[in-house]
């Protein structure tokens, strides 16, 4: 089970990733448009809820849920830690002033995908 969930926690950090990457000047921009703090509303939540629809897809016991969501995260804390220290040469099509927000915004997806294992393996209804 671990080894599932790790590549699909990889799987979902890489293509953040590269959505930053070849896209991400387009949305998480600087200035009077506020991309960044529409990224900060709906990022999380999106990955919230994308979180819960794998759980269900892959029909991971309730009882689970928890473990399996935690475990798709650390992939993302891991190379999350090369993204933050390498933000420049590694998306060169943002703002270098914006790498302590990718940080933040990153770290508040990585709760986001905790919280929905944690919120549906208590509701054990949905």
């Amino acid at each position: 089970m671990i080894i599932r969930w790790m590549t699909v926690g990889f799987v979902f950090w890489i293509a953040i990733a590269v959505a930053f990457r070849f896209a991400g000047d387009t949305a998480f921009v600087t200035g009077p448009t506020g991309g960044v703090s529409w990224l900060f509303l709906t990022l999380p939540l999106a990955l919230l809820v994308l979180t819960y629809v794998v759980l269900k897809v892959m029909k991971v016991a309730p009882t689970d849920r928890a473990e399996a969501a935690s475990i798709m995260a650390v992939p993302g804390l891991l190379v999350g830690i090369y993204q933050i220290n390498s933000f420049t040469n590694l998306f060169p099509n943002l703002d270098a002033s914006l790498g302590a927000e990718f940080a933040a915004l990153m770290f508040a997806c990585y709760t986001a995908v905790i919280l929905a294992g944690i919120v549906t393996s208590r509701l054990e209804g949905i």
